[in-house]
């Protein structure tokens, strides 16, 4: 009888300990930058061979954060917090730019100024962080640095006798900072790690809110210069554009997310334990005084028969 009081007992408190687990995955893709022109101005301001670049920048951004919802046994009653999962968040940013080369040369009698060359260039990065990027907490800010790509490689005839040779290299470079400002269910919000909200367990929806900082830097570095057959080169300059910064900012609205935790009430002698679906003969939760008597007394009856 004694043995069978202590397996009751040990089976109550491991129930009582165990928290209801749901993995969950937070995520949501916004317009980082709408198109934007940017244009560099002509270089040198002066001078018998001037370029310049005209950029049409645009941009867009996908957040992912998992993470566990938990119900469980808290010091006064049911409570509700949710953890980043073992998996890393992560941001990712597509940027797609479309430059334009402007040429403007008037030397040796020779007098032109139009667009040069045109090219499309997307740049795909993406970067991991380790929580929820709570506003309350400073959020996350990344920085993104992108592979440098020779947009201008140019060497052609605009006249006869007239050739020009442009090289240019695009630097791009985002800078994103994350804000949750909460996450939000049915039973209450978060707007920090380590909180808790009390609940009795049972389906919920799940929402997120924040906002996104972006900014888009972009360097070109190339050379110019035009040569004119049997008299001279002209130019023969390097440039270097540090072009002005693209910011926007985002609101974030994270894709809703429903989870279906385990139903949690109160035992008529223990404390609120959660409530198992279809037949078991094992405990499903705290066994409480009245249970174990009528356990010791079944046991007892038993004997005597």
């Amino acid at each position: 009888m004694f043995a069978t009081l202590a397996l009751l007992t040990t089976l109550g408190t491991a129930s009582a300990s165990n928290a209801d687990t749901r993995a969950f995955d937070l995520t949501t893709e916004v317009e980082a930058w709408p198109t934007t022109e940017v244009d560099s101005g002509w270089w040198p301001e002066s001078g018998p061979v001037r370029i310049r670049t005209v950029l049409f920048a645009e941009g867009f951004a996908g957040i992912e954060m998992p993470g566990q919802s938990i119900v469980e046994q808290g010091a006064n009653g049911i409570v509700h917090r949710v953890v980043p999962a073992d998996a890393d968040s992560e941001a990712s940013v597509e940027v797609n730019i479309a430059a334009e080369l402007y040429l403007s040369l008037n030397v040796a009698g020779y007098s032109w100024e139009d667009i040069l060359h045109e090219q499309t260039i997307d740049f795909d990065v993406s970067q991991a962080f380790s929580d929820f990027a709570f506003a309350d907490e400073g959020g996350t800010e990344l920085n993104l640095p992108m592979e440098s790509i020779e947009v201008f490689e140019i060497d052609q005839g605009i006249f006869p006798m007239v050739d020009v040779v442009v090289s240019g290299t695009l630097s791009p470079t985002a800078n994103i900072a994350i804000n949750t400002d909460a996450i939000e269910t049915d039973w209450g919000a978060f707007t920090a790690a380590d909180q808790q909200v009390s609940t009795a367990g049972g389906p919920t929806s799940m929402d997120a809110l924040g906002s996104l900082d972006a900014m888009l830097s972009m360097v070109i570095q190339g050379h110019a210069e035009v040569c004119i057959t049997f008299i001279d080169c002209y130019g023969n300059f390097n440039y270097d554009f540090a072009l002005d910064p693209v910011e926007h900012t985002q609101e974030l609205t994270y894709d809703t997310v429903t989870l279906s935790h385990s139903t949690m009430g109160s035992d008529a002698d223990g404390p609120a334990t959660a409530k198992a679906g279809g037949c078991s003969s094992a405990p499903t939760g705290p066994v409480g005084p009245i249970s174990l008597l009528m356990a010791m007394m079944a046991l007892a009856y038993r004997r005597r028969d």
